[in-house]
C-alpha cells in the first residue's frame, strides 16, 4: 500500500491541474481587499477555507487520485495484478489525505502573508487557531472524498463520484441548516459538518470539542462500508 501512495504522488504531483487551482486560491487569498482587523480577516478566510475553497481544491484532488486511473483501467488492472481492494480504497484515501494537507498548509502560509502585507497584527493564539482551522478543513474534504469514493467505487462512474462532491461539498450543509430551521430538528447539527462545526467551537471556546470524535467515527464507518460494498463489487479483471 505505501508504494501505491507512493506511485500516486508521483503521479499526481508531476500534472499542472492541481498546481493551477492551488494558484487560484493563492490569488483569491491574496488579492481581496484588507479587513479592518485581524479577526474580521481570519474570519474571511475560515468562509473562504470551508466552502468556495474546499471545493475548488478537491475536485482536482478527486479526479487526479480517482478518475484519471477509473478512465484509464488502471485501477482495474492493479487490482487485478493481485492488490486487495480495501488497500485501495485506502490508499487512495491517504493520497487524498496527504495532497489536501499540502494545499491547506500552503493555504494557511499564504494567509499568514497576507496579513504581513496589509499590515495587520495577528497574535499567536489567532494564529494557531486558523492554523487548527485549516486541520478541520482537511478532515472536512476526508469526509467528503471518503463519500464520493463511496458512490464511484459502486457505480465505477467518475461522474457519479464528482456529483457527490459537489453536493457534499456545496449543497449538503445548506440543506441541512434549512431543514434545521424549518422542522426544528438537529438535521445539521448532527451531521458530519455540523459536528466538525461545534468540535471547533468548543475547542475555540477553551473546550474539549467532543463532538469531533464522533465526527471521526462516521469517517470510520463510511470507510468501512466503502470497503465492504467496494470488496462484494463484481468487475471485469
Amino acid at each position: 500500500m505505501r508504494n501505491l501512495i507512493k506511485a500516486d504522488l508521483k503521479r499526481i504531483l508531476s500534472k499542472k491541474g492541481l498546481y493551477a487551482s492551488l494558484i487560484l486560491m493563492i490569488l483569491i487569498t491574496i488579492f481581496p481587499g484588507s479587513k479592518r482587523s485581524a479577526s474580521e480577516q481570519i474570519e474571511s478566510y475560515k468562509t473562504l477555507f470551508n466552502t468556495i475553497g474546499l471545493t475548488i481544491m478537491c475536485i482536482p484532488i478527486f479526479l487526479s487520485v480517482y478518475g484519471d486511473e477509473l478512465r484509464s483501467g488502471t485501477m482495474i488492472t492493479t487490482i487485478g495484478m493481485g492488490l486487495h481492494r480495501h488497500k485501495l480504497v485506502k490508499a487512495k484515501l491517504w493520497v487524498c489525505t496527504i495532497l489536501l494537507l499540502g494545499s491547506y498548509s500552503v493555504l494557511y502560509g499564504t494567509a499568514l502573508f497576507k496579513f504581513y502585507l496589509d499590515d495587520l497584527v495577528i497574535t499567536e493564539k489567532q494564529s494557531l487557531f486558523l492554523f487548527i482551522y485549516c486541520l478541520y478543513c482537511v478532515i472536512r474534504g476526508v469526509g467528503i472524498f471518503a463519500l464520493s469514493s463511496l458512490v464511484l467505487f459502486v457505480s465505477m462512474s467518475a461522474a457519479g463520484g464528482m456529483l457527490m462532491l459537489v453536493l457534499a461539498g456545496m449543497a449538503s450543509s445548506p440543506i441541512l441548516k434549512g431543514f434545521q430551521d424549518k422542522l426544528k430538528l438537529p438535521f445539521y447539527d448532527i451531521s458530519y459538518m455540523g459536528l466538525l462545526d461545534a468540535s471547533f467551537a468548543s475547542f475555540q471556546a477553551g473546550g474539549f470539542g467532543g463532538t469531533l470524535i464522533v465526527a471521526l467515527i462516521y469517517l470510520a464507518i463510511v470507510i468501512y462500508i466503502n470497503v465492504k460494498l467496494f470488496d462484494r463489487k463484481e468487475l471485469n479483471l
